[in-house]
């Protein structure tokens, strides 16, 4: 009988177990893939795993949101196979890093080159991701693509597609359309569990916008802290800046100016350390709004004008940043600048923003064109931006029903809103410290609270019930 060495056994044990664990715990998955990389020299024929590995190591690095080392490892595996297997087996991640340099138009062609390649692996989650490429840039189509071809048990693949369509319908002004289909694609996450969602964090945060911009503000609010939370648990980093930048945008919707700027910086700082230029931009162009409305205008300028300079007119985020620099030139008292900014990068019917942003950009237009004395130009502006106003203008319905939690979960907001302490809770329900913290951080995710205070509130005014028993 044969007896398998330690070291091959130890190997084999890693390299089988890390696709199994890559989606929901990369850490997990990196460090197998370092463990089983670091045998090699004693198991005679693991060479013809190294690829395999470097390549789980990549996407591990990239689900973390550590492009450094993603792009190291990537270049490593690519070294190996040589560059005609790039977009057989490693367009997801080609398609990650050229996103994070705010290259749309790149990760475009890489995904439409690997969804038609033959041998291309995975083509249902490539047509996913190129779907999502136009979430913020909705002059393109592929969600339909998608949704055909994900199959029924793949839940939340199938949300993901139904968020981006929704996207697409509020961009053709159909609005009853846009929020049936975010509802279905809500009712779909909601079933999902914090470790679901893992899998695919990123529906929290695309989600979220598209619930912020159909004026669901209170849904949004809470799949934002939602997806944060599951962030935290499973380590993965990337959708961290969307998902504050979220928070900070309804804040400041709110007027809750501290908490806004508190967002905006945690978004800021998120993207920065990530080395994700995209997503820097778009927390920028947040963190300018901000400053913008607190009456620093100073740093109002300075955000908008680095958010433009990070990316390149290839991103969304760019025209966004015009965007948040024309609202500073204007409140600066440069009308003709402010108009430039914005038909620069916007068209002169506005068709290159998103319909959501069209509001935005027809109000600075007709206040920039009143202040010069242009008044035929002011009231064309102000009549578009009234139609937009009109049909984007929804009352916030996602508060109407109370947020149900668990029996344990409802007497620990009961006990919050006795202002009892975390190490108080813990004692009396005899759980430890940590454990009443995770409760928690479940309560305020999915109340979409992010203090005590603000539990306590919903807690004493029965906005926060427990689950009835099944």
């Amino acid at each position: 009988m044969d007896v398998i060495p330690p070291a091959r056994a130890a190997f084999d044990v890693l390299a089988a177990g890390v696709d199994t664990v890559l989606a929901r715990n990369p850490r997990l998955a990196v460090d197998w893939c370092r463990a089983a990389l670091g045998l090699l020299s004693a198991v005679p024929d693991g060479s013809r795993q190294q690829a395999d590995l470097l390549l789980s190591m990549a996407r591990a690095h990239a689900r973390i949101g550590e492009l450094t080392q993603c792009r190291a490892a990537f270049a490593q595996w690519s070294a190996l196979v040589g560059p005609d297997e790039e977009l057989k087996q490693a367009a997801d991640i080609l398609a990650i890093l050229s996103l994070a340099d705010g290259r749309f138009t790149h990760a475009r062609v890489i995904l439409r080159g690997a969804v038609g390649h033959p041998a291309a692996v995975n083509t249902g989650s490539l047509r996913l991701d190129l779907a999502a490429t136009a979430f913020w840039d909705t002059r393109w189509s592929w969600s339909d693509a998608a949704l055909a071809v994900i199959k029924e048990d793949q839940r939340l693949q199938r949300a993901h597609a139904l968020v981006l369509l929704a996207v697409e319908a509020l961009d053709r002004e159909e609005v009853d359309q846009a929020l049936r289909l975010v509802k279905d694609s809500a009712d779909l996450v909601d079933l999902r569990t914090d470790e679901d969602l893992a899998e695919r964090p990123v529906i929290m945060s695309d989600l979220g916008w598209a619930e912020t911009y159909l004026g669901q503000n209170q849904r949004a609010r809470q799949r934002f802290m939602r997806g944060l939370l599951v962030c935290e648990a499973s380590g993965q980093y990337l959708p961290v800046a969307p998902l504050q930048a979220g928070l900070a945008e309804l804040a400041l919707r709110q007027g809750a100016l501290a908490v806004a700027a508190d967002r905006a910086e945690r978004a800021v700082s998120a993207a920065r350390s990530l080395g994700h230029n995209d997503h820097w931009a778009m927390a920028l162009v947040v963190r300018s709004d901000v400053a913008l409305g607190a009456g620093r205008h100073d740093q109002a300028l300075a955000d908008a004008t680095c958010a433009m300079e990070v990316v390149d007119l290839d991103s969304p985020q760019w025209r966004r940043a015009h965007l948040a620099y024309a609202t500073v030139v204007l409140a600066n008292g440069d009308s003709a600048g402010c108009v430039r900014a914005v038909l620069d990068v916007a068209g002169d019917e506005l068709g290159e923003f998103p319909v959501w942003e069209r509001r935005r950009a027809a109000k600075l237009l007709g206040r920039a064109e009143r202040a010069a004395g242009r008044v035929q130009h002011a009231v064309r502006w102000e009549g578009i931006r009234a139609r937009y106003e009109a049909l984007l203008n929804l009352p916030d319905k996602s508060a109407a029903g109370p947020v149900q939690v668990s029996r344990r979960e409802f007497e620990i907001a009961r006990l919050v809103s006795e202002g009892r302490t975390n190490r108080q809770i813990a004692r009396l329900l005899e759980v430890s410290h940590k454990t009443v913290e995770t409760h928690l951080a479940r309560i305020f995710a999915k109340s979409g609270v992010s203090s005590r205070a603000e539990l306590a509130g919903l807690t004493v005014a029965n906005r926060v019930v427990a689950r009835p028993r099944a």
